[in-house]
C-alpha cells in the first residue's frame, strides 16, 4: 500500500489542476466517466481467470488540433478468483504450497493519452487512442495461514478503439475496447510476470467532441 501513498497525492493533484485549467476553455475540455468490464490475459488470466465486473475509469481530454486530443486517464480494475492447486513459491524463500487461495489484483493504471477522432461533430464518431504510463499493481494471495503481497508500480500501455455518440450538445455516451499490458512486473510469489487485460467500456462524457 505504500505506492498508493506515494502516487495518489500526485494524481490528485494533476486532476485538481486539469479541472481548473479546464474551466475556462469549457469548449476545448471534456472528462468521461466509465463502468468497465475486464478479461484478463497471458500471465493475469494464469493469476486470476475471472472476468472482472468492478472497475471504473475516468478520463481527461484536451483538444489540441482538429479531431485530436492529448489527456490523463485513471482508472480501477479488481481481479479476484479462489481456486486450489499447488503453486510455486520463487521469493527468497522457494517452496511450493497446496490447499485453497484466494487470489485479488488490484490494477490502477495512470496513463497520458492521445486519441484521433473520425466523423462529424454532433454524430457518432469512431476514435483511436494510445495510452501510455503505467500500473499501480496490488497483489494479494492467501493461503491457509500464509498470505503473500506485492505492491509495485510498473510501467505500461494501452491502445485503444471506441466510438463516441453526442447525445446532447455537451454531452455524449462513450463506449470503448482498450488492451491494457505490462512491459515489466512479479507476482505476488515472486515469478517475473507482464500483467495484461482487455476492458470492455461504457460511459457518459461532458463537454464532448
Amino acid at each position: 500500500m505504500k505506492l498508493t501513498n506515494i502516487f495518489l497525492p500526485i494524481v490528485l493533484a494533476v486532476v485538481y489542476g486539469l479541472a481548473f485549467t479546464g474551466s475556462g476553455q469549457a469548449q476545448d475540455w471534456s472528462t468521461a466517466l466509465s463502468y468497465q468490464i475486464s478479461f484478463p490475459s497471458g500471465d493475469t488470466k494464469e493469476y486470476t481467470g475471472e472476468t472482472s465486473f468492478r472497475g471504473m475509469g475516468l478520463d481527461f481530454r484536451k483538444e489540441v488540433a482538429k479531431a485530436t486530443t492529448v489527456g490523463l486517464f485513471l482508472g480501477w480494475n479488481v481481479f479476484y478468483e479462489r481456486i486450489a492447486e499447488t503453486v510455486q513459491i520463487e521469493t527468497d524463500h522457494p517452496g511450493a504450497l497446496t490447499g485453497t487461495q484466494d487470489r485479488f489484483l488490484n490494477a490502477f493504471p495512470i496513463m497520458l493519452t492521445v486519441h484521433r477522432f473520425f466523423g462529424k461533430r454532433g454524430g457518432p464518431q469512431l476514435f483511436v487512442g494510445l495510452n501510455a504510463g503505467g500500473f499501480i499493481m496490488l497483489q494479494e494471495l492467501g493461503i491457509g495461514i500464509s498470505t503473500f503481497e506485492n505492491d509495485q508500480w510498473v510501467w505500461g500501455g494501452a491502445p485503444e478503439l471506441g466510438v463516441l455518440v453526442q447525445v446532447d450538445r455537451n454531452a455524449a455516451i462513450i463506449i470503448s475496447g482498450k488492451y491494457n499490458y505490462a512491459f515489466t512486473g512479479e507476482s505476488a510469489l515472486g515469478a517475473d510476470v507482464n500483467h495484461s487485460y482487455l476492458t470492455l467500456g461504457i460511459g457518459f462524457a461532458w463537454e464532448a467532441y
